[in-house]
C-alpha cells in the first residue's frame, strides 16, 4: 500500500492497524507437566486423555507465532489450534 504526501510517495508497508486480542486453544500430543506453566505467553495448561490444551488471550498474530514456534522448537505435535479475534477467554 503507497501514501502520497507532499507530492512524494510513501510505502505503508509496516504500518499496521490495531488487531484485536485473540482468545486462543491450542491442543499437542502428550501430558506436559506443571513446569511448563505460564511458558507459553501465560496460556493456561490443562491435562485430558494424553492431550494438553494452552487457553488464553495471546495480543495478536504474531504472539501466536511465537507460541507455535515455541512448540516446534520442543518436538510437540499440535493436535489443533483455534483463535477467536477479539473474544476473551470466559467472555
Amino acid at each position: 500500500m503507497t501514501c502520497v504526501q507532499g507530492g512524494r510517495i510513501r510505502s505503508r508497508i509496516g504500518d499496521t492497524p490495531k488487531v484485536p486480542d485473540l482468545s486462543c486453544t491450542i491442543v499437542v500430543s502428550g501430558e506436559l507437566g506443571d513446569r511448563f506453566d505460564g511458558v507459553f505467553a501465560d496460556l493456561a495448561l490443562t491435562h485430558d486423555a494424553g492431550t494438553t490444551r494452552l487457553s488464553g488471550g495471546l495480543a495478536d498474530q504474531a504472539e501466536l507465532q511465537g507460541v507455535l514456534s515455541q512448540l516446534f522448537g520442543l518436538g510437540l505435535e499440535i493436535v489443533s489450534v483455534s483463535t477467536h479475534p477479539g473474544e476473551m477467554p470466559g467472555g
